[in-house]
């Protein structure tokens, strides 16, 4: 329960960050915590459970381990050449 809500919280602010850049999102840069909860695989299968048929369904997520810190951070966004529609 608690990731579903916490993946869809991340979801809205992927959008935001999307319509903010007038850019579709290419890449994910992931920052996971050796001590924290979540997994690669783990972090994954709740994004794309939240995803399913949504817009990033095939966006890259690269994943970097770090030894202590926040359990996941998203560290950066990186977007396509090419505007989103409906964008100017």
């Amino acid at each position: 329960m608690h990731e579903t809500f916490l993946f869809k919280k991340i979801l809205q602010y992927l959008e935001k960050e999307e319509k903010a850049a007038s850019r579709a999102i290419k890449r994910i840069h992931v920052t996971l915590s050796e001590f924290g909860g979540l997994s690669k695989e783990h972090f994954l299968e709740h994004f794309r459970e939240s995803d399913r048929g949504h817009r990033w369904d095939g966006v890259r997520i690269e994943f970097k381990k770090i030894p202590y810190g926040p359990e996941f951070e998203i560290t950066k966004i990186e977007f396509s050449v090419k505007k989103l529609r409906g964008q100017p």
